[in-house]
């Protein structure tokens, strides 16, 4: 395990905590005993990660080589000439960030700090001013000036698409600890081993061809996945039909509305879920998930709603609608902030947490392609 290494980040600039547990990736825990320490896994390595009032430290605890690698350090002139005259590596799609183009010259890392410094500022968008955005979205609605004073930099992540779709269908009629415990099946049935550290062996996520096979199906059932199974092996098997790496690159240029409808033809994928992957994971920053959370905080920007029950499709596009009008381009990320605030109250209500990812069949629903 590498020592503590870190980058400059005010704690004012990242709440982490928050950031982790909210409900927007589901592969993070606290580290043992150390109340402000978090282990996860993203971009095939296993981190822990702590803050002080000026950084934001991390150790890797183990690591898988970058996918498909063309690494230059020990290949000659001519081959380089051919690398660079190749394709961006796909691999970059899900990492979000370029292959490094050598490998560490000493030490326990494979490649130069530099790399990971990128990954977590890419993961964490930390390029962002977020109190510039905070101060505007402060202005935009008394809601979020009354709501957001305790969730002051609450981040939202960029992810891998293959993860976070799949960790989303999940997502439906769950709660945020058994999301994590399918996903975390997932990695270890289908994923690559990363490292074995105290006690947990650590994988990382698979790529859509390990979960296409029809017997992925039924094996998925055998490990309590329910309806969610058919999802999984559905939707996989038709993202490789629709170009696998090339098609999320495909949803991640496309603009917000026609990536929401090629999202939608999935076995599966609803317009909640749908907007979760846009937002999460493709860059569209003005995606609204509308699960029970956001419906009644929606309330304090549509009063009519104060007297509907259910979501309907023409409610859900309104709401999403509004929420745009009122907070602009990054109206996702202030939904977030809204949404952690809500998730908090409705804990200390209720003594539990409900992400309210309610996006499952309803009875008399076919348990087919899950459309609202």
């Amino acid at each position: 395990m590498s020592q503590w290494m870190k980058i400059p980040c005010l704690h004012k600039h990242l709440q982490l905590k928050t950031t982790l547990t909210g409900g927007q990736s589901f592969r993070w825990n606290k580290h043992d005993s150390f109340q402000d320490e978090f282990i996860g896994v993203f971009a095939n390595i296993v981190w822990i990660l702590k803050q002080t009032e000026t950084d934001l430290l991390y150790k890797i605890v183990g690591e898988l080589p970058y996918p498909n690698p063309n690494n230059q350090d020990h290949v000659s002139d001519v081959k380089k000439q051919r690398i660079s005259a190749k394709k961006e590596n796909l691999a970059q799609i899900r990492l979000k960030v370029p292959e490094p183009d050598r490998y560490a010259s000493c030490g326990k890392l494979l490649y130069p700090q530099s790399y990971y410094e990128s990954l977590l500022r890419v993961y964490f968008r930390l390029d962002v001013d977020l109190e510039r955005c905070y101060d505007q979205w402060n202005k935009c609605h008394v809601h979020f000036e009354n709501s957001a004073d305790q969730f002051y930099a609450v981040r939202q992540l960029d992810q891998d698409p293959v993860e976070n779709l799949f960790s989303f269908i999940c997502s439906q009629n769950n709660n945020i600890s058994r999301i994590s415990g399918l996903v975390e099946k997932i990695c270890t049935h289908y994923g690559d081993k990363i490292c074995e550290y105290n006690g947990t062996t650590f994988y990382n996520f698979p790529d859509a061809g390990k979960l296409a096979s029809q017997q992925v199906e039924e094996h998925l059932r055998q490990l309590s996945f329910g309806y969610r199974a058919k999802y999984i092996q559905k939707s996989a098997d038709e993202i490789l039909a629709k170009g696998d790496l090339e098609w999320f690159r495909k949803l991640q240029q496309l603009d917000y509305k026609e990536a929401h409808r090629e999202l939608l033809t999935l076995t599966g994928i609803g317009p909640k879920v749908a907007d979760c992957i846009c937002l999460m994971s493709l860059n569209h920053l003005q995606a609204i998930p509308v699960d029970t959370h956001v419906f009644q905080i929606a309330r304090n920007y549509l009063p009519h709603l104060a007297k509907c029950k259910t979501i309907s499709g023409k409610m859900y596009g309104e709401i999403g609608d509004k929420f745009r009008e009122v907070y602009g381009s990054n109206a996702g990320w202030a939904q977030t902030v809204l949404f952690c605030a809500d998730l908090r109250q409705f804990k200390e209500k209720s003594g539990d947490v409900d992400n309210g990812n309610s996006e499952g069949p309803k009875d008399g629903q076919k348990k087919g392609k899950n459309k609202r």
